[in-house]
């Protein structure tokens, strides 16, 4: 019996040149691909493109208006330094001390002493109440009492991510997958659900939302769906299901948590890979490689995707063409952002006022910035923090 099974294979082997097709004999391979379905759009250039007020990854103030930039710094900060603006209020940590600044007199500042235990930092700071609340990488929460700042809650929780707030509701994840709820009103505690999640890195995230569900990114690799009611876990797959579906690979490493635009979620990966999904009816309307590291992006109300790499900035249409394209040949780009229809280009050695139509930098505000750059907008200011100071741009 093995014999014959040998002797039927020896046949199917002999006749696979002739059912597959012959090779020449002079015939040399090479590194060259020829695609069947292309990944990639023309280039469709645009003379002129208005794009908008931008919607995210941060709603800017339509109002916000500055020709000429002044960056002012606010105080010193660290890597770890959380910052909110609360009731005309600047809170920011630094090290083992909370300063609260008047935001209309910046001379006008208080310092308060946190007690905070071996490898433990201020992970978030928040209002409930016209009270501040603040949350350790150990789930302990103080808050402001006078000059002190009172120790009320010690949950022993590890937590890196950020938590969500719904009314009295405080939401933590912890590093071990697990999803709690704290009733900030008498900070009783209770375990909603464990979940899964991707070894993948970790990244400070927008939450982002439809007319029922809660987007939240885990970790780049780790999406969360909650319902919009009342937070609770949601067991959908909708990234999973994305790379079931996409022509371009796997999203495993998503530079924000998708947006939601006309019934569409934007998928952003690190690497350059772009897809506009549709999660209930498995629609993809239309994807994209740039084959480019994104570092920083911005959306507009009118459908406009702003994507900033190493060397050039995109505008790509609705549709998903490219419609302008700015090489910004700065070192170290770090993000972008708007004011009205300008952009501004943020990188180690400053700001820079970019003209995209016109393809030239009409400004160039120096200032030494580090990585790890938050921007923030509050009334009709705009912050920044890295890893030395705040900095707030003014008139």
């Amino acid at each position: 019996m093995k014999n014959i099974k040998f002797l039927i294979f020896l046949f199917v082997l002999s006749s696979c040149n002739q059912y597959f097709g012959s090779v020449d004999p002079d015939y040399n391979p090479t590194n060259q691909v020829t695609e069947i379905f292309s990944n990639t759009k023309n280039y469709s250039p645009v003379s002129d493109v208005y794009f908008g007020n931008i919607i995210f990854p941060k709603t800017t103030n339509p109002s916000l208006s500055m020709k000429n930039l002044n960056i002012v710094k606010v105080i010193n900060s660290d890597k770890n330094s959380i910052v909110n603006f609360l009731n005309d209020k600047i809170i920011i940590s630094r090290d083992e001390k909370i300063y609260v600044i008047d935001d209309n007199n910046e001379n006008n500042k208080f310092e308060y002493i946190l007690n905070l235990n071996k490898d433990e930092k201020v992970h978030h700071i928040f209002n409930y109440k016209n009270e501040i609340y603040i949350l350790t990488n150990r789930s302990r929460i103080f808050t402001i009492n006078g000059q002190n700042l009172n120790l009320i809650a010690d949950f022993d929780i590890f937590t890196n991510t950020a938590p969500l707030i719904n009314n009295e509701l405080l939401i933590i994840f912890s590093v071990f997958d697990e999803m709690y709820e704290i009733n900030i009103d008498d900070f009783s505690l209770s375990k909603k659900v464990s979940f899964s999640s991707k070894s993948s890195i970790s990244v400070k995230s927008n939450i982002f939302e439809d007319q029922e569900y809660l987007y939240y990114l885990y970790n780049a690799g780790t999406l969360i769906t909650l319902d919009k009611s009342n937070y609770s876990h949601i067991k959908n797959y909708i990234l999973d299901d994305l790379n079931i579906l996409s022509s371009l690979g796997i999203f495993n490493e998503l530079v924000d948590v998708p947006f939601n635009y006309n019934e569409y979620l934007y998928f952003l990966d690190r690497s350059g890979k772009i897809s506009v999904f549709n999660p209930i009816s498995s629609d993809i309307l239309w994807e994209l490689d740039i084959n480019e590291t994104i570092l920083s992006y911005l959306f507009s109300e009118s459908g406009y995707l702003i994507l900033m790499t190493f060397d050039k900035i995109l505008i790509l249409s609705n549709d998903g063409n490219i419609i302008n394209k700015y090489y910004h040949e700065k070192e170290s780009p770090i993000l972008v952002f708007n004011i009205q229809e300008k952009i501004y280009l943020i990188s180690n050695e400053g700001i820079s006022k970019l003209n995209l139509n016109k393809k030239k930098e009409e400004q160039f505000y120096k200032n030494k910035f580090t990585s790890n750059l938050e921007i923030y907008y509050y009334k009709k200011n705009i912050y920044l923090k890295d890893n030395k100071s705040l900095f707030k741009l003014s008139e």
